[in-house]
């Protein structure tokens, strides 16, 4: 087995020992340090992850099989035992890297984010943890650093990405033949049973194009880009509602359902206009949806420090608590019964949470079973600062 070089545990003080038992105390204390070694020596040297540890300037003390195997960190580098020293730039060459750990310390919290390195040529990605240990000045072991390699889940995540993708465009042509076929007959003199039939077929016809455009727009959001949504700017906040509103008005009059807008008229923010009317849009059709008829939705934005904070309240049959953590996820329905005959594939609120994200904000929802829901979107006022996503 490959050995794992250590420093004595930093954990571990000195301890004041009687003159009369110094001798004994003493082989004791370090036979119970060797013993703990080992036991870590087998551990760290055992498990998948890889393992870094450094003192407070960043020059390297442990490095398990693993890292050292990420890295190319040399045998030659005995770390913390008196041998050639290297810091962790020089060991990794990774700069985002470097900054993980120097903002772990300087916050002394543990801190994880996803990285990729390239080892042996290829790109490997992984959740990086950081984590400073507490204690005294003079302790060598100031930081540990996990890697958790998720390169497979990466993998699967881009074929699947790829694959709706490449299918919501093949998808296209042929739905909109058979939509522009179907509104064509229509058009003409049918019997009543021929157009009933071609109503049905143009009716799925358009969700099926729903769907597409919908699976489209996930995709450009998730790679960090959008449809052509237009540019961020200060935008009144009001006609924005009000538009979104107009998206759904027709639905809810269907279903005798009355729409409400309280929003200051000169309330602003800074967003993606088209995206945000496409995400309360969103919201406001889910609303609707489980909604009975008869009820009322009602659609709020107020500001709250820095932040808009948009609400959708329905009176609707409500989401169980077990199901909440998950409702923002891409084709999550919630139960059979609560979506029986409503149609949609579970992209909407996906898209929403995407939409939120753009925006450097979030999304979220609570409800009770029987007692309707409150969805809430909210972003910064002033934008983050932050660059624009690609293709915004």
């Amino acid at each position: 087995m490959k050995s794992f070089f250590f420093v004595p545990n930093p954990l571990s003080k000195p301890k004041h020992t009687p003159p009369g038992e110094a001798d004994g105390a003493g082989a004791l204390s370090a036979l119970e340090a060797e013993s703990a070694r080992r036991r870590l020596d087998f551990v760290l040297n055992t498990i998948h992850e890889g393992v870094l540890a450094a003192d407070a300037g960043l020059t390297l003390q442990a490095a398990n099989p693993q890292a050292r195997n990420l890295f190319g960190i040399a045998p030659s580098f005995c770390l913390g035992r008196g041998g050639k020293s290297v810091s962790l730039l020089e060991a990794t060459r990774s700069t985002g890297l470097e900054a993980l750990a120097l903002e772990a310390l300087a916050q002394g919290a543990a801190l994880a984010k996803e990285m990729k390195f390239y080892s042996a040529g290829a790109e490997r990605h992984f959740l990086v943890s950081a984590a400073p240990f507490a204690g005294s000045d003079d302790e060598r072991w100031a930081l540990a650093l996990v890697f958790e390699e998720r390169t497979r889940l990466r993998t699967l995540e881009r074929v699947r990405k790829d694959f709706a993708a490449n299918v919501s465009h093949e998808l296209r042509t042929p739905i909109q033949v058979v939509k522009g076929f179907a509104e064509t007959l229509l058009e003409s003199p049918l019997a009543d049973a021929a157009r009933q039939g071609i109503e049905i077929i143009l009716k799925n016809a358009l969700s099926m194009e729903a769907l597409t455009a919908d699976l489209l727009c996930l995709m450009a959001l998730e790679e960090g880009g959008a449809p052509p949504f237009g540019g961020a700017e200060e935008t009144p906040v009001r006609p924005l509602l009000e538009e979104a509103l107009a998206a759904v008005e027709m639905p809810a009059q269907d279903k005798g359902i009355t729409l409400s807008l309280a929003c200051p008229a000169e309330l602003s923010a800074f967003l993606y206009r088209r995206l945000m009317i496409r995400g309360v849009a969103n919201l406001l059709d889910n609303a609707v949806k489980y909604s009975p008829p008869g009820s009322r939705v009602r659609l709020a934005a107020v500001q709250e420090a820095e932040r808009l904070v948009i609400t959708v309240q329905d009176q609707g049959i409500g989401i169980p608590a077990q199901h909440l953590p998950r409702i923002f996820e891409r084709f999550y329905r919630v139960g059979s019964g609560r979506c029986r005959g409503q149609g949609g594939a579970g992209l909407g609120l996906a898209i929403v949470r995407h939409i939120a994200q753009v925006h450097h904000g979030a999304a979220a929802a609570e409800s009770h079973a029987g007692e309707g829901s409150v969805f809430t979107l909210w972003v910064p006022v002033r934008g983050s600062g932050a660059p624009p996503p690609a293709g915004l």
